[in-house]
């Protein structure tokens, strides 16, 4: 197996939406039938207070999605996020300009999440108190920008005889 590619998950608090992508990411990932590339997915907010859990709501999205996150403390973003980051997907392209202006270097690899998609819109919703219906609706949202980006990903992924 190659070397693992390493995705990060930027939104404003690190609780709810990079949570559920971080999550749904690896697990939609890990599913695929002949994967030849590890990933690794992590998350963190541009406004975030390190050490918070995720959202009870969001937790529970995920664990109807088979994904244990429960343990999540969030993060906010740092250089060192920034670096290892192979791939960086924000929630809004408010997020996506915040680390343009903050990390240049990373022009190359910063995407909001639904351009990378190719999906028209301004951004995931942040769900943050509004309820579980919400949060639903976003994780769905979620979803279908990550089936295409996986497939966007996977071809691109090293075959068996580079490896």
């Amino acid at each position: 197996m190659a070397d693992t590619l390493k995705i990060l998950f930027v939104c404003t608090g690190n609780t709810c939406r990079s949570v559920m992508a971080q999550g749904l990411f690896e697990k939609m990932w890990n599913d695929l039938p002949d994967n030849k590339m590890a990933v690794k997915a992590y998350s963190a907010g541009v406004a975030a207070i390190d050490g918070l859990s995720a959202s009870q709501e969001a937790l529970e999205i995920l664990r109807s999605e088979g994904v244990d996150l429960s343990g999540h403390c969030s993060q906010r973003v740092t250089n060192e996020l920034i670096e290892k980051a192979d791939y960086i997907f924000t929630m809004t392209q408010g997020h996506k300009e915040t680390l343009l202006n903050l990390y240049p270097g990373a022009k190359e690899k910063v995407w909001h999440l639904l351009e990378y998609a190719g999906i028209n819109g301004s951004g995931i919703a942040d769900p943050y108190s509004l309820g579980q219906e919400t949060y639903r609706m976003v994780a769905e949202q979620i979803k279908e920008a990550l089936q295409k980006i996986i497939v966007l990903l996977k071809n691109k992924s090293p075959s068996v005889d580079e490896v």
